[in-house]
C-alpha cells in the first residue's frame, strides 16, 4: 500500500503592521507621526496617525474608505492615494486596527460612539464644533471645544429676534449625556438637563431620548422631550427630524424638523434646524 501525504503550504495573512510598513510608511514615516521618508514629496504635510484624537475621532469604516478610495473621495488631500485595486478591504481594515493600536492612551472614545447630531439632545461624545441652531423664532449659536479624551467646554449664545426687553437669553445648564447603539445601525442618545436662572435659582429639569439610524449621507432621528419647570406645568414634544452631510468629509452637515407639541395642544408646531461645522476636522471651505 502505498499512501501518499499531500502538504499544501499557505501564505499566512500579512499583518496590519506589515501591511502599513509596506504601504503606508513612505509618506506617514515608520512611527505613524506623519514625518515622510526623504524621498517623499507631497502636496500637504501628512496626516499624525498615531495621535489618539486624530486615530479615534473617526469610524473604522470611513477610514476603511479613505485606504480604499482615496483622499479625493472624501475632499481630502490628493497625496492621499487609492489604495483599493492593491489590497482587499480586509486588509484595509487591519492597516486601520494597527494604526489604532498606536494609541497609548487608553480611554479614548472610538468614532463609532460619534453619532449624528440630534436636534435637542447634546452628544455624549466631546467635539470641536460651532453649530448655529433655529428654534421658531429662536436662534442659538453654540461653540464646543475638546479638552483632552472626554471633556468638553461649551459656550452658548440665545437670541429671540421678537423680543424687545430680553433679546438675549442666558442661564446654567448642567447636564448629563448618554449614547449607545443598543442594535446595530440604531443609535439611542438622550440627556437629562438642570436650568438654573440667573438671580432665581433652580428653574427646571428637562429630560430628552431619541432613536436615529444612519444611512449613508442621512440619518433621520425621531426625539421626545419633556420640561418640569418648578412652578408646574409639564410639557412634552415629539420632534421627527433629517439629519444631512453636506461635504464629502463628513465636517459639515445640517438637520430640518418640526418641534410638535403633544402634551400643550395650545403650542403650534416650530420649525427646527441647524447647520453644523467641525472646525477640528478641517477647514469650511475644505472637504467638499
Amino acid at each position: 500500500m502505498i499512501l501518499a501525504l499531500l502538504v499544501f503550504a499557505q501564505t499566512p495573512t500579512d499583518s496590519g503592521a506589515a501591511l502599513y510598513g509596506r504601504m503606508c510608511v513612505a509618506c506617514h514615516g515608520a512611527d505613524a507621526h506623519g514625518h515622510p521618508a526623504a524621498t517623499t514629496r507631497l502636496a500637504v504635510p501628512p496626516a499624525d496617525l498615531a495621535d489618539c484624537a486624530a486615530s479615534s475621532s473617526e469610524t473604522e469604516d470611513q477610514w476603511t474608505g479613505v485606504v480604499l478610495k482615496g483622499g479625493s473621495a472624501y475632499g481630502l488631500s490628493l497625496d492621499m492615494p487609492a489604495f483599493g485595486e492593491a489590497i482587499t478591504p480586509e486588509d484595509a481594515r487591519r492597516i486601520i486596527r494597527y494604526v489604532r493600536s498606536l494609541c497609548r492612551e487608553p480611554g479614548w472614545p472610538p468614532g463609532e460612539l460619534n453619532f449624528p447630531r440630534a436636534f435637542v439632545a447634546e452628544k455624549a461624545y466631546p467635539e470641536n464644533e460651532l453649530v448655529a441652531t433655529l428654534s421658531g423664532r429662536e436662534q442659538e449659536l453654540i461653540y464646543e471645544r475638546r479638552i483632552g479624551r472626554r471633556a468638553q467646554i461649551e459656550l452658548n449664545v440665545g437670541t429671540v429676534l421678537d423680543s424687545l426687553d430680553r433679546p438675549f437669553d442666558h442661564s446654567a445648564e448642567p447636564y448629563v449625556a448618554v449614547g449607545a447603539e443598543p442594535v446595530r445601525g440604531l443609535a439611542f442618545q438622550g440627556q437629562v438637563i438642570g436650568s438654573v436662572e440667573e438671580g432665581e435659582g433652580y428653574a427646571a429639569l428637562t429630560w430628552v431620548a431619541g432613536v436615529g439610524r444612519r444611512m449613508g449621507r442621512v440619518a433621520p432621528e425621531l426625539e421626545a422631550t419633556g420640561t418640569a419647570p418648578r412652578g408646574g406645568g409639564s410639557t412634552v414634544t415629539l420632534v421627527p427630524q433629517l439629519w444631512m452631510q453636506l461635504s464629502r468629509l463628513g465636517h459639515v452637515a445640517m438637520s430640518l424638523g418640526l418641534q410638535v407639541p403633544v402634551k400643550r395642544p395650545d403650542k403650534r408646531a416650530k420649525l427646527a434646524a441647524f447647520m453644523l461645522w467641525d472646525y477640528g476636522d478641517a477647514g469650511l471651505l475644505k472637504g467638499w
